[in-house]
């Protein structure tokens, strides 16, 4: 049976490697997750066949970013395989973001780092997030950005540049904003050290299909937002796609493996 066929069905996608590169932990103010906990993410993940799922707490990236590293590190511990960690920076304490990447970084289960300029307040490309991408660079480990909007863009088009060790993902790809995402899109093409995920609040018809067709298979990466979203609807859209098998394996599973190094 396909992909396609498994999905219309209601059944886990068991047969091929599927790894989210994008999700998170834990509550987030004012906004109503049905699937916070670790426990409720794995029976979702169980459902729908995800084999294992990259998070960053929402404290993290929120108001504590000791705290939510530290639930982060907990829970990837408690479920080895099931859950890889990104260790989540904030600029707001520049003197702080080498020894908390080392901290982190140490866990085997960690395996990149995530910032979110939007909360934190900082542009991408700040002389404090210059200090997560050396690290990076010298580690050689993925670094999953939140992308919205032209500048946050054109930002990370700059950075990639600098930073050839390190490989970058545009979360978002950019957002809603489809000039946004064509130029994320047309980066991607210019850096080997940057990729797209499929996370979107607002999806438009044949995205993926596009995406695939422009920026190649192996740039491109499954991911879910969870638990801000129920992880069936990008999965959805990738096995639905009208793209190859062998292109959704690599947007699924094998090109998140091949960059965690796992």
């Amino acid at each position: 049976m396909t992909d396609a066929g498994k999905v219309k069905r209601g059944l886990p996608l068991d047969d091929i490697l599927v790894i989210d590169c994008h999700a998170h932990l834990g509550p987030w103010a004012a906004f109503h997750g049905p699937k916070e906990t670790a426990e409720d993410m794995l029976v979702n993940m169980d459902a729908l066949g995800i084999d294992a799922a990259c998070i960053s707490a929402h404290a993290a990236i929120g108001p504590d970013y000791a705290y939510g590293n530290n639930f982060m590190m907990e829970t990837v511990k408690k479920y080895p395989g099931r859950f890889i960690g990104y260790a989540a920076i904030n600029p707001n304490y520049p003197g702080e973001i080498r020894a908390e990447i080392d901290r982190c970084l140490k866990i085997p289960q960690v395996k990149g780092i995530k910032v979110h300029p939007g909360f934190h307040k900082y542009p991408m490309d700040h002389k404090y997030y210059h200090i997560v991408y050396e690290e990076a660079d010298k580690r050689r480990c993925p670094v999953l950005m939140h992308t919205w909007g032209m500048d946050s863009i054109l930002a990370v088009g700059r950075i990639a540049g600098m930073y050839p060790r390190a490989n970058f993902i545009m979360g978002h790809a950019g957002g809603s904003d489809i000039k946004a995402m064509e130029k994320a899109v047309e980066l991607a093409c210019m850096h080997d050290n940057l990729y797209l995920d499929l996370v979107l609040s607002m999806a438009y018809e044949g995205n993926v299909e596009w995406l695939v067709r422009e920026a190649g298979s192996k740039k491109v990466l499954f991911g879910t937002d969870m638990p801000f979203y129920d992880g069936s609807f990008n999965l959805g859209r990738i096995a639905l796609a009208e793209i190859s098998d062998d292109e959704k394996k690599d947007i699924f599973g094998l090109n998140a493996k091949r960059l965690l190094g796992i």
